[in-house]
């Protein structure tokens, strides 16, 4: 639900089913609340998952796919809870990350969820790892968020992204190609990578040599690793091959991917593909300042806090405030699907 306040701000409010919580989310400022819902988990049979980096770069973005996800029937929940991936970067991470899993699966448990729509490949590995770490788990599905939406009948409408891709790249509407960038953790199965291309318009697609299994990392892996200079070579090599290709820009799956490619990969811009579904862009030039905002619950909240960590996590399974903030650009409303 979008509430438009004073000023510049819109706050965003969800229940987030897993953690019992209502979260109240500012947007660009990234400020945030919440609260305790007392009671019992209710069953919740399919739960919208977005990932940190949809939920901290595109979080008008979330509130809209959930929007459409639930008015189709698809969910009948939304968790804003990171899958963990990010806890083994931290110190101890590993027994950080295995103790974050325990309770996340603990939680799925209560509240009976057979399906988890994932918006982020990464967090679609993530949390099949995670799930079939248990048999008590290990039938719930992880599926990819534009499968879902491609399935459901959405399809990015051609001159919605010509528009966007023209004004982001200079070149005519009419000219303008754009080439998908497949993610590494989508490689062993290519969910991702087949939902994305059947919602992109076939005549703006221009596939590269190098795609699916055999797609150049973004770089961002190597960054997050403190290997910067190798991640900008990365995404340099990749956007010289597009343009070589005669493509103007990246469409992709990852936030992270788009994030690294849009910043490294000139002259090629880069676009995540529910930019263009629901013709709302993103101000990537100042996305950096986004990433504050990551959900855990509270024994691996204080794991992560005790270990001195250099990122911002926000619990949400105590009825207690925290803050984080941000800068981006005027959301008025919520951007509406293109179908």
């Amino acid at each position: 639900m979008e509430r438009t306040g004073e000023g510049c701000m819109s706050e965003y409010v969800f229940e987030d089913a897993l953690a019992r919580s209502i979260v109240s989310c500012g947007f660009p400022q990234l400020e945030i609340a919440v609260e305790r819902v007392p009671g019992d988990p209710r069953p919740c049979s399919s739960v919208f998952f977005p990932g940190c980096s949809l939920i901290n770069y595109g979080l008008p973005l979330v509130n809209a796919v959930y929007d459409t996800l639930s008015d189709a029937g698809c969910v009948d929940g939304v968790s804003l809870l990171c899958c963990g991936k990010i806890l083994s970067y931290e110190p101890d991470g590993d027994a950080v990350r295995a103790s974050f899993e325990e309770q996340l699966r603990a939680s799925l448990r209560s509240s009976e969820v057979e399906r988890i729509v994932a918006a982020c490949p990464n967090c679609v590995q993530a949390l099949r790892a995670a799930l079939a770490a248990d048999e008590r788990t290990a039938g719930i599905q992880a599926v990819a968020l534009p499968a879902v939406l491609a399935d459901l009948g959405y399809r990015i409408d051609e001159g919605v992204a010509r528009r966007l891709l023209a004004q982001e790249t200079g070149v005519a509407a009419s000219e303008v190609r754009a080439s998908v960038h497949d993610s590494c953790p989508d490689r062993d199965t290519g969910e991702f990578a087949d939902g994305v291309r059947a919602l992109m318009p076939a005549d703006l697609v221009v596939e590269l040599a190098h795609i699916r299994k055999r797609s150049y990392c973004c770089g961002s892996l190597l960054r997050a690793v403190g290997k910067f200079d190798r991640a900008d070579d990365a995404a340099r090599r990749h956007g010289q091959e597009a343009r070589a290709a005669g493509s103007s820009a990246f469409v992709v799956a990852c936030m992270s991917c788009a994030l690294q490619l849009e910043t490294f990969a000139a002259p090629i811009s880069a676009f995540h593909y529910l930019e263009l579904l629901y013709d709302w862009r993103i101000d990537w030039s100042r996305a950096d300042s986004y990433m504050k905002l990551r959900f855990l619950f509270d024994d691996a909240l204080d794991a992560v806090e005790g270990a001195s960590s250099s990122r911002a996590f926000a619990s949400l399974g105590a009825p207690k405030a925290a803050c984080a903030a941000g800068v981006g650009q005027r959301v008025e409303t919520s951007p509406e699907v293109i179908s």
